[in-house]
């Protein structure tokens, strides 16, 4: 009974006296001997003499439980210990020793030797085996090394080197003496004792910044060392030792971000953290942000990304840049993104059109996996009051006939399940019939004509055209007014003319119905009569294609005792029994219209008789 007891003393005090920390230490079981943990953890199972000796056990074959022992780290196994690729997004390729690159695929395992490149919205991210997980991001340069584990002591050796770009990872907790996780760059060497860190090389490889999340990183360059513990960064440049740490910004507040998106593009807008210079913007897939599908550093406190992403929960992730390009504490968001389908792309009318008809058709663009349509009319932007809504099936076109007015049009799509999603961007349009035809009429006088018309809704001025021949091809008046009326000298003759209204821009209305007009002639002048013998000649000026003579007992011609219609400025009559006469002639037009009738003249003839029959009278006494 009292040799275990004795054993296990001596035992406690050698390992006391000897323990290094270049050894590693065991915790025996029961039951353990020396043979079998040299059969378990070293690289040649008959060195277990040797752990004998370090120990200085005296029954190799009775070790007591609980008991630590120590073990030398170059007696143990060493084994392979890959790397697993979890998830690659974008272009991302490899190479191992001088072979030639290849893609990258999630389920891939690296033993070391390999160098991956990332390419632009590309990243891949790794598990090692010790847990760490560690994602490249975009642009970025990694090349593998030392890959080492100590058998079973969960002790693991990693060392990579980071040419350019950025990493990003949580480290699993690296065990004594052996474990460690190192990465080299140009400028210094990172070393990670259980960590969550970044590191960022820049692309002409001078500068390093590393960011510590949590833990400790120990960063050492030009023969000095600064740890790094969480909340602080440093930069290295080439050359140079790393700067002392600096406190890194705090994390953008949430407030404001949207938890659900329903509008494409993807934009995000968050409160500006003070001293930040810039900001970085990224989205993943998940949580862990071991797939990250957006990433973008933004001067502004937003980023809008037009990338076509498919909807489903996401998660946003945050943080401010200082003037050194530290990047600060991260501030995830989850978010839904539920924007499908799309609304429609508003086709006609056009933002800003002006339609000269009240039938107004509207017409959009199809949207992907939209199973109908809603959309909505309304006089003002706010689609409140006068608003009209119709719910259609997946048709592109709608027609509705609409007042006069200034309206405003939307539309959103419909999901198998007929949830109506958001809405496009309204158009502003304006329906205004141009001016109708105006009621005209026209009035000539010897001379002139007289055109008068209505009033036209819209029209500021009014057109009118007048010419010889009804389809007024070649107008001889093209005349525009302010007024109602408008006056033309003419000259005798029949005329076509129209008119329409014109609006205060220029644009003109249907023109009204042609309509004839006939100038008559002016009244003829200079007329005069003369007698001879048993005729009656007249003579007259003018310019009247044709005229009508009349001969009167009085002043009134209402019964005109000869009318007689001649086509020259002259005419002979008979001469009229003995009496008093009026003449008169009137111009006559196109188609037969009568000018003024010229001044009456008197015209008398007087009886006469023969001087033989007068003889008698002239004898008698």
């Amino acid at each position: 009974m009292r040799i275990p007891s004795l054993l296990a003393t001596l035992f406690l005090a050698a390992f006391a006296l000897s323990a290094q920390a270049a050894d590693w230490l065991y915790l025996t079981q029961p039951g353990d001997t020396l043979s079998q943990i040299g059969q378990t953890y070293l690289k040649n199972m008959g060195d277990w003499p040797k752990i004998q000796s370090v120990n200085g056990v005296p029954i190799p074959r009775h070790l007591p439980a609980n008991t630590r022992i120590k073990i030398p780290v170059e007696l143990l196994k060493v084994t392979p210990a890959p790397v697993t690729v979890t998830a690659v997004t974008g272009n991302v390729r490899y190479k191992s020793g001088d072979g030639p690159f290849q893609r990258l695929a999630a389920g891939a395992q690296l033993n070391g030797g390999e160098n991956v490149l990332s390419g632009p919205r590309s990243s891949a991210t790794y598990r090692f085996a010790d847990g760490t997980v560690l994602t490249q991001q975009a642009f970025s340069k990694l090349s593998f090394g030392r890959l080492a584990a100590y058998g079973k002591t969960g002790m693991v050796s990693t060392e990579l080197s980071l040419d350019s770009g950025r990493l990003e990872a949580r480290a699993g907790k690296q065990l004594a003496p052996a474990g460690g996780f190192k990465v080299r760059t140009p400028v210094a060497v990172a070393g990670l004792r259980g960590t969550d860190f970044r590191l960022n090389v820049s692309e002409d490889g001078k500068s390093l910044r590393n960011e510590v999340m949590e833990g400790v990183v120990a960063v050492a360059a030009e023969g000095k060392e600064v740890s790094v513990e969480g909340g602080f960064g440093t930069v290295a440049e080439a050359g140079k030792p790393p700067e002392a740490p600096r406190r890194l910004l705090a994390a953008p507040s949430a407030t404001g971000l949207d938890v659900l998106i329903e509008r494409l593009p993807l934009s995000f807008v968050w409160q500006p953290v003070a001293g930040a210079s810039a900001y970085r913007a990224q989205v993943a897939r998940d949580a862990a942000f071991t797939e990250v599908l957006l990433d973008d550093v933004s001067k502004e406190a937003s980023v809008t990304w037009q990338d076509n992403l498919p909807d489903g929960g996401y998660w946003l992730r945050v943080r401010a840049i200082d003037s050194a390009g530290l990047e600060g504490a991260n501030r995830d968001h989850a978010f839904e993104l539920d924007a499908r389908p799309l609304p429609p792309a508003p086709l006609s009318p056009t933002l800003g059109e002006r339609l000269y008809q009240n039938a107004v058709e509207f017409s959009w663009a199809a949207a992907a996996e939209a199973n109908g349509y809603v959309l909505q009319i309304a006089p003002t932007p706010e689609f409140a009051t006068g608003l009209i809504e119709r719910r259609l099936a997946a048709v592109t076109r709608h027609g509705e006939t609409l007042p006069e007015g200034d309206w405003h049009w939307r539309a959103a799509s419909l999901d198998a399940a007929g949830k109506m999603h958001v809405w496009s961007p309204y158009r502003a349009f304006r329906v205004q019939p141009l001016p109708n035809p105006p009621a005209a009429h026209a009035r000539a006088d010897a001379g002139q004509a007289q055109f008068v018309w209505s009033e036209a809704k819209g029209a500021a001025r009014y057109g009118l055209e007048l010419g010889d021949s009804a389809d007024l091809s070649a107008p001889r008046v093209k005349q525009e007014t302010a007024t109602t009326t408008l006056a033309l000298p003419l000259k005798s003759g029949k005329y076509f003319w129209r008119v329409r209204g014109v609006e205060s821009d220029g644009q003109a209305g249907a023109w009204g119905a042609v309509s004839p007009i006939i100038v008559p002639p002016e009244a003829p002048s200079g007329l005069a009569a003369q007698l001879e013998g048993d005729q009656l000649r007249t003579t007259w000026k003018g310019d009247a294609p044709a005229y009508k003579l009349e001969l009167s007992t009085d002043t009134s011609f209402a019964k005109p005792l000869l009318t007689q219609q001649v086509n020259e400025a002259r005419a002979t009559l008979a001469k009229p029994e003995p009496g008093d006469y009026w003449l008169r002639v009137t111009g006559l037009g196109a188609e037969g219209v009568e000018g003024p009738a010229s001044q009456a003249i008197a015209v008398k003839v007087e009886s006469f008789a023969p001087w033989w029959l007068l003889l008698p009278l002239l004898l008698v006494p």
